[in-house]
């Protein structure tokens, strides 16, 4: 009788499957289900708030976590630039041997490779991609956006049907954050904003930017932080967790890309220096992360193409908000890639589905 039961059972199971396929109601991948709960509880331990949205390019199982707010890229927007750059070269506009002249304008914080360049010396422009993609460096990436127009960065973005923000350089991004404190900041030369970002406490760098200005009493941590919050809420270079993993897919797919930019990007991506305390730090060693990262004031992201086996890769798009500390970002990006790996694990067995479910963001 017991194995009368059970053979029920089964046949009742695999009946009521069968009929919610034929109805159109599939049901959602049993990863995205796992997921959710374990996403769930991370973002609660959180001190802030975290958008992510995952993608199995394969089959299209998704799942999302507050996935539709507009988040703040920081220098994650570099990778919209690095595709309007490969775009650029695929049509011809440019070539990678062109060298692009560092000047006394070209000076940025966030400088890494080019923290040491001379006035007057010259780059070509396969060069400062790399330093901007692997290293970050925010003078390189305003020689590109200058090289191919910011312009043309944004419609790029309108032509793949990615829905982002406005598009800025880093440069107008600081500028337009010190002149919600006073407008005169628009007027700051490239060295200022370089000496400004050296300032790592918030009080610091407010006390700065009040001895720039003439400014008594001088402006707190406080009133600063209110100034970047003012600016993020303007969401310049800015886009969804959803619209990112979007423009992901794309670039896993080598969508508007040629063959040979497909495969300087995810070697660029693949060579991303950054965020090693991120989802890098949560993965297996045997697997492969091309990312690339950014970091604000109270904002950071990390987000790219996972790989757990060669041909089948993950999106990954997340980023925080609103925490105190950069090293609580990071230990839960690190805990995302400990989720996210083991639970769409290759060497487990799961029945595709060839609908396309997601679970509702938070």
């Amino acid at each position: 009788m017991a194995r009368v039961a059970v053979a029920g059972a089964l046949l009742f199971a695999v009946l009521a499957t069968s009929s919610a396929v034929a109805g159109g109601e599939l049901p959602e991948a049993r990863w995205t289900s796992e997921v959710h709960a374990l996403v769930e509880a991370a973002a609660r331990d959180f001190d802030g708030e975290l958008s992510l949205y995952v993608l199995d390019v394969e089959s299209g199982d998704a799942y999302g976590y507050d996935a539709d707010t507009p988040s703040y890229l920081s220098s994650a927007i570099k990778i919209a630039v690095m595709l309007e750059v490969l775009h650029q070269a695929d049509q011809r506009k440019l070539s990678w041997d062109e060298e692009l002249e560092f000047g006394p304008g070209d000076i940025r914080d966030g400088m890494h490779r080019l923290g040491s360049a001379r006035t007057g010396e010259r780059f070509s422009i396969a060069t400062l991609l790399e330093y901007m993609m692997g290293d970050s460096d925010n003078a390189a990436a305003d020689l590109l956006i200058r090289r191919v127009g910011v312009e043309n960065v944004k419609a790029r973005l309108v032509a793949r049907g990615v829905q982002t923000g406005p598009v800025s350089s880093l440069l107008d991004e600081r500028l337009s954050i010190y002149a919600k404190l006073d407008p005169r900041a628009r007027d700051f030369s490239p060295e200022q904003i370089r000496a400004l970002g050296q300032h790592d406490s918030l009080g610091s760098r407010a006390r700065y930017l009040s001895t720039l200005l003439g400014h008594a009493p001088a402006w707190t941590g406080r009133e600063l932080d209110r100034a970047f919050s003012a600016y993020y809420a303007e969401q310049v270079n800015s886009a969804s967790m959803r619209e990112m993993g979007r423009l992901l897919a794309q670039l896993a797919r080598c969508e508007g890309l040629s063959a040979a930019s497909c495969t300087r990007a995810h070697e660029l991506m693949r060579g991303c220096h950054t965020g090693r305390g991120r989802i890098a730090a949560g993965i297996p060693k045997t697997a492969t992360w091309a990312h690339k990262t950014g970091t604000q004031h109270r904002r950071a992201c990390d987000m790219g193409l996972l790989y757990l086996e060669p041909d089948r890769p993950i999106v990954i798009a997340a980023c925080t908000r609103n925490f105190w500390h950069v090293s609580d970002a990071e230990r839960l990006f690190a805990r995302l890639g400990r989720i996210i790996s083991t639970a769409v694990d290759p060497s487990r067995t799961y029945p595709r589905l060839t609908a396309r479910p997601e679970n509702p963001a938070k």
